[in-house]
This record gives structure tokens, C-alpha cells and sequence, in this order.
């Protein structure tokens, strides 16, 4: 069977999955983050073993292998995270390309190319070889398709044709700036036409650099008394929090990559807040930051027992140290 390749803002729109081999590309990166979610979406990432394979290492061929046949007595699935960051491809690297395609697993595979170009990932991967893995193009989208995305997505007291000109418009070349923003709607809880444009228009709300400046210059006392004032001041902004935090660590993460910062609408004179904390913070670190904050948020909805501020003050905690 052809491997199938689907457009990332197709694909987290889809309700269904029909493969459990998922290999993302492309440079936009909220749309490889949301994809990354999406994969995930039937599944409790707190109850899954999670391992992560550099495709690139020698033993590469045994670590899969022992991952993928190997399960915890505690975890009905595993779900194993394979990074690609080289820039050329080889035979060695096609190889493995086959055996990931072809592998008869019922756990879960995410692969993350970062460098080849989406010219080489077409004509020297996905034509070539056949498999039930789904290839999601995570570059940015034409403009008539981010007016498509927003017609099915905007909530009705915002879906006019002026509103997605103006959209569109406003955010020319950032498309993951204008989902962080819609995503800031939900959070708000904004249901009326003009704040809901305020919110596109105004930067007040997104950028609280304060709680960072904090953590970066380890003043651990100083960011916990700006998530105490939230907490007086509005106990329901719990979920302007995740988001923040989220945007921070993704931003940390950016930096060990080496990416640009502005997709997530931080700026130069903020790049070496986040530096700070990306020297003294590992990879593996982050990761587990992300799955707390999975975690804060199902507590908040309920979901879970517990108190999420807790939950947030920790997360603040290991960073400011």
C-alpha cells in the first residue's frame, strides 16, 4: 500500500487516524507540535511508556527492535519518538526509512525530520516506499488554504468573510502566530466579535515576559509571586498559564534547536531570557514539563485529582533553578 502524505492543517483537523507510523516534516512548527498532539489524541500520554531514538545512531536497527518489542508490564503501548536532524540522505538512513514503513507494531511511532527538504522526503522516501506510514507536511500553507482552515474553524460570532481578509492579511507568513492567537480565544473565553479582534490587534495579553525574566535570572520567589497574584486576582486563569508556560518551554526547546523564535512571537531583545534557561536545562527535562502540564490542565478540567496551581508553581520551580 502507498504511504499516504496529508497536509498538517488537514490532518489535526481529521477525527480519525487510520495509522499508528506518523513521520512529520516541514519547518512550521506549531503545526508539527499540534500534529504531534493529534497523534496523541486517543491516548493518555500519562499512562504510555515514551522512548526516544536518534536515527542516526549506530545502533539504531537494535534500539527499535528492543523498543517496540519489549513493552512494560504497566503499559498497554509505547510510543517511541524518532528524531532525524541530518540535512542529506543516505542508503544507510533509507534503509531505515523501510524498516520503520514496514514494522508490525501495534505501538505508536512519531518520526521528526528537521533538515531534509521537503523535495528530497518526496521523491527519495515517500515515492519509493510502500507501507501504511502517514507522511504530514508540516510547511507553511498557501493562503487559500489557511482561508479554508479559518472558515471551518472560526467561531460563528467571528466567521465573516472581512474578518478572515483582515486575518489573513495581519498574519501574511506567520501561520503559527495566528494559531497561538486563536488558541488565546478559547483560553480567554471571548465570545463577542470586537474583544475577539481586540485580541488580534493588541499584544497585552500574549506577551507577559515578566514570568520569564524571572525564572531566567533564577528568582524563583519573585515568578511565584506573579502566579500567586494570578491566583488572587482570577482563579480561572489556569489556562492563560498553560499556555504561557507552553509557548516558554516550546521557546526553550527552539533555542537547543536551533530555531528562530518568532514564530512563537518573541523577539531578539527576549532571545537570551530564554538562552539562560536552555543552558541549564536538558531536553529530557522539558519533556517531562510538557507532559505536567498535560496533567495541570486535565486537573483543572477535572479530569484528574489535584490542584493545579500546585502543578504550575512546580513547573515554574524547575525552571527558575
Amino acid at each position: 500500500m502507498p504511504s499516504k502524505q496529508l497536509k498538517a492543517i488537514k490532518f489535526f483537523s481529521s477525527s480519525s487516524l487510520n495509522s499508528n507510523k506518523f513521520i512529520i516534516f516541514g519547518d512550521e512548527y506549531v503545526l508539527s507540535y499540534r500534529t504531534k498532539k493529534h497523534c496523541l489524541k486517543d491516548l493518555d500520554i500519562n499512562l504510555l511508556e515514551k522512548s526516544y531514538i536518534d536515527m542516526t545512531d549506530d545502533n539504531f536497527n537494535e534500539s527499535l527492535d528492543q523498543c517496540l518489542m519489549s513493552n512494560s508490564l504497566f503499559n498497554e503501548k509505547k510510543v517511541v519518538f524518532i528524531s532525524l536532524a541530518k540535512n542529506r540522505l543516505n542508503k544507510e538512513l533509507n534503509e531505515r526509512f523501510a524498516k520503520i514503513i514496514n514494522y508490525q507494531t501495534d505501538n505508536l511511532l512519531i518520526i521528526e525530520i528537521s533538515n531534509l527538504s521537503k523535495k528530497i522526503i518526496e521523491r527519495d522516501i515517500i515515492s519509493k516506499h510502500d507501507g501504511d506510514a502517514v507522511f504530514i507536511d508540516c510547511s507553511p500553507p498557501y493562503d487559500s488554504e489557511i482561508e479554508s482552515y479559518l472558515k471551518e474553524n472560526l467561531p460563528d460570532f467571528l466567521n465573516k468573510s472581512e474578518n478572515i481578509k483582515i486575518l489573513l492579511e495581519m498574519y501574511e507568513g506567520n501561520f503559527s502566530s495566528l494559531l497561538n492567537d486563536l488558541e488565546i480565544l478559547k483560553i480567554l473565553e471571548i465570545e463577542n466579535e470586537k474583544a475577539a479582534m481586540e485580541v488580534f490587534t493588541n499584544n497585552g495579553d500574549k506577551n507577559n515576559f515578566k514570568l520569564i525574566e524571572h525564572m531566567s535570572k533564577n528568582e524563583s520567589e519573585s515568578a511565584l509571586s506573579i502566579i500567586d497574584s494570578m491566583k488572587k486576582k482570577d482563579r480561572n486563569s489556569v489556562p492563560l498559564l498553560i499556555w504561557i508556560l507552553a509557548r516558554d518551554i516550546n521557546a526553550i526547546k527552539f533555542i537547543k534547536d536551533g530555531k528562530n523564535l518568532k514564530p512563537l512571537g518573541i523577539w531578539d531583545n527576549q532571545i537570551s531570557m530564554y538562552r539562560k534557561i536552555s543552558d541549564r536545562t536538558s531536553k529530557q527535562s522539558l519533556e517531562k514539563s510538557i507532559n505536567k502540564l498535560d496533567s495541570i490542565d486535565k486537573c483543572f478540567k477535572g479530569v484528574l485529582q489535584g490542584d493545579p496551581w500546585n502543578g504550575i508553581k512546580s513547573i515554574v520551580l524547575e525552571l527558575s533553578s
